[in-house]
């Protein structure tokens, strides 16, 4: 049973193609995805054309992965980017213009700083010392900027 599914080189593909779509799902990025659909596109023009070998069957997938990648990824993550997305203001209202204390001296413009209960590394231009209070004035990832209060 198993080995007559895989003769069919359109079947590999298919469930090639739909493992690596729900792959995304647990693995985010959208890279992946592309792959997925040019395993789809590949496992269509497969069962199209059943005498396509093995070797122009690779090309198919990565020349319509390739293509796929570098044409949609820009469009698909802006769709999907924190950048239009509400909670992200949200987010970043929680730090910006909020007080933190400074738990080491900053060395080199960075150091630690508490924040709620939490260390994060935090980066300055001025010149902080342990226990001062700083204002958060931006938040990158999991850096904060601050500034002396």
């Amino acid at each position: 049973m198993l080995e007559s599914i895989f003769q069919n080189p359109a079947i590999f593909w298919i469930i090639f193609g739909i493992t690596t779509l729900l792959l995304e799902l647990i693995v985010p990025g959208f890279i992946i995805i592309f792959f997925g659909v040019g395993a789809l596109i590949t496992a269509l023009i497969t069962w199209l054309i059943p005498a396509i070998t093995t070797d122009f069957q690779l090309l198919i997938f990565l020349l319509s992965s390739g293509l796929f990648l570098a044409l949609f990824r820009k469009t698909i993550r802006k769709s999907f980017s924190s950048a239009n997305n509400p909670q992200s203001d949200e987010v970043e209202q929680e730090f910006v213009g909020k007080k933190a204390k400074a738990i080491e001296d900053f060395v080199s413009n960075t150091g630690k700083v508490d924040f709620k209960g939490s260390t994060w590394t935090a980066t300055s231009s001025d010149t902080i010392q342990k226990g001062d209070i700083v204002e958060i004035i931006k938040q990158d990832s999991i850096i904060l900027e601050v500034k002396i209060k």
